[in-house]
C-alpha cells in the first residue's frame, strides 16, 4: 500500500491529561489525545477536543460542573533526540499562558490552545518536535472533490492500548463511511462539521487526528498520474457510537472536519 505515511506521523500525537479544581479544592481528572499545528506565521496550536478541556462540555453524567475550572494540562510524548534525530526523548511538559479558542459553532467538539507555552524540566523537550504544518489540512474543496467514501483512514492516539512503558501512541485505522461533501449528523448526539468513519475508536482515543492516506502512486518530476492525491489531515476523532442498549461499540466512529481546525488558527 503507498499510504504516504512515515512513522513520524506516529508522533504528531500526544497524550493529553487534565485536572479541573473548584474553589474549595475539589478536583477532577480526565485524558485523552491532542496534536500540534504551525500555521502559516510559524504559530503553534495545540488542538483537542472541547469535552478533554472543557469540563461543563456534554459530561458524562448529571452533575453540574459550572464551578470547576481548568487548573492543569500536561501532554506527554516523544521528543527527538538531538545526536540521532529519532523519536526517543520522553516529552513531558505543561502548557501555560495560552489563549483558549472554541469554534463559532458550538456543537462542533473542538478546542485549541493558541501559541501556548511549553514547560519542562528537560530543556531538550522545552518545544515540540513533532506538529502538522497547516497546508496538511483538508479544505472545503478537498472534501467537495478530492475525498470520497471508503478512502483509507489512519488515526494515532492513547487509547488503553498504547505502549504506556515507553511513552509511544498506536495506529488504528479505519474507512470513511459518511458523504465527505456533507455533514453527517446522528440524533442529538453527533451534529455540526462531522464525518462518519469505520473504525474502532475508544476511550483515550478523543483528539487524536485523523489522516487521509495518500491516494495513487506519488508522480515524479514532469510526470502526472491522474487520481493521485497527497496525505491529508481531515479531521480530530471526537467519539463513538454505541449499539442501542448493550451500549457495545457499534464499529462507526466520528470526526470533526479539519476545517473547524482551520477556522480556530491565528
Amino acid at each position: 500500500m503507498f499510504h504516504g505515511l512515515s512513522n513520524d506521523f506516529l508522533y504528531s500525537a500526544y497524550k493529553v491529561e487534565v485536572i479541573f479544581s473548584d474553589e474549595i479544592g475539589n478536583q477532577r481528572s480526565g485524558h485523552g489525545t491532542g496534536f500540534f499545528v504551525l500555521n502559516d506565521g510559524g504559530i503553534l496550536h495545540f488542538i483537542t477536543n472541547r469535552h478533554i478541556l472543557d469540563i461543563t462540555y456534554r459530561p458524562a453524567n448529571d452533575r453540574d460542573y459550572s464551578n470547576y475550572t481548568l487548573s492543569s494540562v500536561l501532554i506527554t510524548g516523544k521528543a527527538k533526540d538531538p545526536e540521532t534525530g529519532l523519536p526517543s526523548l520522553a516529552f513531558a511538559a505543561h502548557l501555560r499562558e495560552s489563549e483558549l479558542r472554541l469554534p463559532s459553532n458550538s456543537a462542533n467538539d473542538v478546542a485549541c490552545l493558541v501559541n501556548p507555552k511549553i514547560e519542562s524540566e528537560n530543556s531538550a523537550c522545552s518545544r515540540a518536535d513533532f506538529f502538522i504544518p497547516i497546508g496538511l489540512l483538508s479544505s472545503e474543496e478537498s472534501f467537495a472533490n478530492e475525498l470520497s467514501i471508503c478512502d483509507f483512514l489512519a488515526f494515532p492516539g492513547y487509547p488503553e492500548w498504547h505502549d504506556a512503558e515507553n511513552m509511544r501512541p498506536i495506529l488504528r485505522m479505519g474507512t470513511l463511511s459518511s458523504d465527505p461533501r456533507y455533514n453527517y449528523h446522528y440524533k442529538d448526539r453527533v451534529n455540526g462539521d462531522c464525518l462518519a468513519y469505520e473504525a474502532f475508536s475508544f476511550g483515550g482515543s478523543s483528539g487524536s487526528p485523523v489522516f487521509a492516506l495518500q491516494k495513487g502512486l506519488r508522480p515524479g518530476a514532469g510526470i502526472q498520474f491522474d487520481g493521485f492525491r497527497d496525505v491529508l489531515l481531515v479531521g480530530i476523532n471526537a467519539g463513538h457510537l454505541t449499539v442501542s442498549g448493550s451500549g457495545a461499540h457499534s464499529g462507526i466512529s466520528y470526526l470533526f472536519k479539519s476545517t473547524v481546525i482551520r477556522e480556530l488558527l491565528v
